[in-house]
């Protein structure tokens, strides 16, 4: 049995790995704020939206077959729900009944417990493939396709009935039919357990006049009951191994269509405050993109959000200065959230957005040191951090750098921060790194490097800042004043 609907040639039957430094990435960009949106109070939707934002990493072909399925989903959420609690339920009714009996249980349980698990899963199945038959003719992607042939393919009448009428004769409603033979020291060897010819049996019975057992002797029910265990063991096993491979598709077809769901849950809550959002497309060009915002952003404030656009074809070192307080951390969080969204498949929030699929995302922002210290303190600190993310990173990997290495003097900050930049740049890492260190961005502008881009926050001649980051030189000066005076006033005299 087979799902697709994440990826055209496989399931997702175990959940991606965190990556390296997840904690960061998650503080850093502001997911424990977004997790919950696309969740909706559903906690298997949270955990696999979170695994997939994390841990996934999609291939560009992947990327649009996800795509052509959320837009079936888009188009019929009702039947999409359907579809989950169907599978939903059966996983928590499994759960339910099935836990923890492996440990504990004779074979006689194990079979018998299975059997009623896999009593429920039929029923389940069949209203799977009535709900997939009402839907069919609604979805025209390739991965709902695909999961429709294979539920209309593999669970028809035929086969049902089929196993309806094996998991009646697996309770061996007559008795169990074990043959054994005689070994070593008159044990009985070779228990095995033999479809149940009743007719058969009875004469066997009768020409050999058969054995009584007094089942009121402890002793006796005992020994039958090891008997009957070592002949059903076999089957026991089997049937088990099928009740959790039918349990393993049901929690994939609810995991899968829970991504989809928390996907449309977080489009709804950007339409709600008429955000824009767009299927952006995988390329190695580098990032081209029009109207990039932070989503939590958008939820959370009231007034509209500001978008940016950022043109970063054929650069792979991306410089963002200018104004205290102008947009610049936004932005940089705002890209790292949308490259994580891009390469799961998510749409992404951006009127348009084209760029590369990293498979990697690591972040290291300043100031993230825990309590106080002294200058030298907090700039060890900070390159602990930077040695760490050093040792799990590879090329083709982001690196967001917030403020690094802004703990020390400008000059000693700048030497080692422009050290690591085009370090990670000759690696094959793309670098965007929010900075007001002038001496870093200044000798980066004026090395002339066509890989390198300069973006700057916006400030008005007024000193209004308003939240745009546009192609722009680095400036000498972070306009700090403007702060100071906001706050403070100008005194007199002064």
């Amino acid at each position: 049995m087979r799902t697709r609907l994440l990826y055209r040639d496989a399931d997702l039957r175990e959940h991606p790995p965190a990556p390296a430094r997840s904690e960061e990435l998650r503080r850093n960009l502001g997911l424990d704020r977004l997790l919950p949106v696309m969740a909706g109070g559903d906690d298997t939707v949270y955990r696999v939206a979170e695994s997939m934002l994390l841990g996934d990493v999609a291939s560009d072909d992947d990327i649009r077959y996800r795509h052509a399925v959320l837009r079936d989903c888009l188009a019929n959420p009702d039947r999409v729900a359907e579809l989950r609690a169907i599978a939903s339920r059966a996983v928590e009714r499994e759960r339910h009944n099935y836990f923890g009996l492996f440990t504990r249980a004779t074979p006689d349980k194990v079979l018998y417990r299975s059997l009623d698990v896999l009593d429920m899963f039929l029923e389940a199945f069949i209203d799977l493939r009535a709900a997939c038959d009402r839907s069919r003719g609604r979805f025209s992607s390739e991965g709902f396709d695909a999961f429709f042939s294979c539920v209309a393919e593999e669970l028809g009448d035929d086969y049902l009935t089929s196993v309806r009428t094996h998991l009646k004769e697996l309770r061996f409603a007559k008795g169990e039919l074990i043959s054994v033979r005689l070994g070593p020291g008159a044990h009985g060897t070779g228990h095995v357990l033999r479809h149940p010819e009743h007719a058969g049996w009875r004469k066997l019975r009768a020409r050999d006049g058969g054995i009584d057992v007094d089942t009121g002797d402890p002793a006796s029910a005992e020994a039958l009951t090891m008997l009957a265990g070592r002949g059903i063991r076999t089957a026991a096993d089997a049937v088990a191994q099928a009740a959790e491979h039918v349990a393993g598709y049901f929690r994939t077809i609810a995991d899968e269509l829970g991504f989809y769901t928390g996907v449309m849950n977080l489009l709804a809550a950007l339409d709600a405050r008429g955000a824009p959002w767009c299927l952006p497309e995988p390329s190695s060009r580098g990032l081209v993109c029009r109207g990039a915002y932070h989503p939590v952003l958008a939820l959370q404030s009231r007034d509209p959000v500001v978008g940016n656009d950022i043109d970063g074809e054929g650069t792979s070192v991306t410089m963002i200065t200018g104004a205290n307080h102008g947009g610049k951390t936004t932005l940089l969080r705002s890209v790292g959230v949308a490259q994580l969204m891009l390469r799961c498949g998510m749409p992404v929030a951006a009127r348009e957005y084209r760029g590369p699929v990293h498979p990697q995302v690591l972040t290291h922002f300043g100031g993230e040191e825990r309590g106080g210290g002294d200058t030298a303190g907090r700039l060890e600190e900070e390159l602990i951090r930077m040695s760490a993310i050093a040792d799990v990173i590879r090329p083709g990997a982001l690196l967001l750098c917030n403020e690094s290495l802004a703990s020390t003097n400008e000059r000693e900050g700048a030497a080692l921060a422009r050290r690591i930049v085009e370090t990670m740049r000759d690696a094959g890492v793309t670098v965007i790194y929010v900075t007001h260190m002038y001496e870093l961005s200044r000798g980066l502008a004026e090395a002339g490097d066509p890989r390198h881009a300069f973006l700057r926050a916006e400030r008005l001649a007024t000193g209004d800042r308003t939240f745009r980051v546009l192609p722009g030189a680095p400036l000498p000066t972070s306009h700090g004043e403007d702060l100071y005076q906001r706050i403070f006033g100008t005194a007199a005299g002064v």
